[in-house]
């Protein structure tokens, strides 16, 4: 269970949570940068026998070089290596359904992206990952509105994908700001008894500190979180598409600009 700051400061983040038009502005600027790199992982992806390693390093570099930093290490993985959610590249030769997970921090603001990737040929089982993460996506950013609780989107995600067969292996979103993780964060509660002391302590402490706040939530106007779905399949490997989000009084506006990249051809 990864520990965010909003377990510990949960009043403070609060204060954070609807972000100043300024704020807004520097945010816009990161996600332009992070966007930017869309193009980089197309061209790397048509570079014969690329890597992992390869390509993190090409979307690291695009990143420091509009006078940003990295608002967390880049993830690049494909293939089986897939099923793992923050895997760390390797020098393994990008080939199948894989995904590249990157953020920039600009002047002190952070936004994260998720880009869905394929190159070369998929087996069947890859195209209903890649087609059910994609499906699920559209579903929960329609539902995104102002006034909506921020923990019912995960219960939105947790059906979509039984619905489906899968199983849910992290939350559908969080909140971005001068931290990576803010609230809002869009999961729930979890009941969970664990025979390590250590981590029931932190889940107790989760439900009884975090929990009575986060229930009740709800989207505002000014508030920037990410919609992130993927689905991992052990075995087969996995899919995430991630895209961050400005609520709005009209709804949630789109500032990353993630898309699936299919890629036939290397040069």
């Amino acid at each position: 269970m990864r520990r965010y700051k909003f377990e510990k400061d949960f009043d403070t983040q609060l204060k954070r949570i609807v972000k100043t038009p300024a704020e807004i502005k520097l945010i816009k600027k990161s996600a332009a940068i992070t966007s930017s790199c869309v193009k980089i992982i197309e061209r790397g992806l048509k570079r014969k026998n690329v890597t992992e390693k390869q390509l993190a390093g090409m979307i690291d570099k695009n990143i420091k070089r509009q006078k940003a930093g990295l608002a967390f290490p880049t993830i690049v993985t494909c293939g089986r290596r897939a099923v793992y959610i923050h895997a760390k590249p390797t020098n393994k030769r990008i080939q199948g359904l894989g995904y590249a997970d990157f953020g920039a921090k600009y002047k002190g603001y952070c936004t994260d992206m998720t880009v869905p990737f394929v190159k070369g040929d998929i087996g069947k089982d890859e195209r209903q990952i890649l087609d059910a993460t994609l499906s699920v996506y559209k579903r929960l950013v329609k539902s995104a509105r102002a006034g909506s609780l921020c923990w019912k989107m995960q219960d939105e995600f947790e059906k979509l994908l039984a619905a489906r067969s899968y199983k849910v292996r992290h939350s559908v979103g969080h909140g971005l700001g001068r931290d990576i993780h803010e609230l809002p964060s869009l999961t729930k509660i979890r009941h969970r008894k664990t025979k390590d002391k250590r981590r029931q302590r932190r889940l107790n402490a989760w439900k009884n500190r975090v929990w009575p706040g986060m229930k009740r939530l709800k989207f505002q106007p000014g508030m920037v979180f990410t919609i992130e779905p993927g689905i991992y399949v052990r075995g087969i490997g996995g899919c995430r598409l991630e895209n961050d989000f400005l609520m709005t009084k009209h709804g949630a506006k789109q500032l990353t600009h993630s898309k699936l990249l299919i890629i036939q051809q290397t040069v």
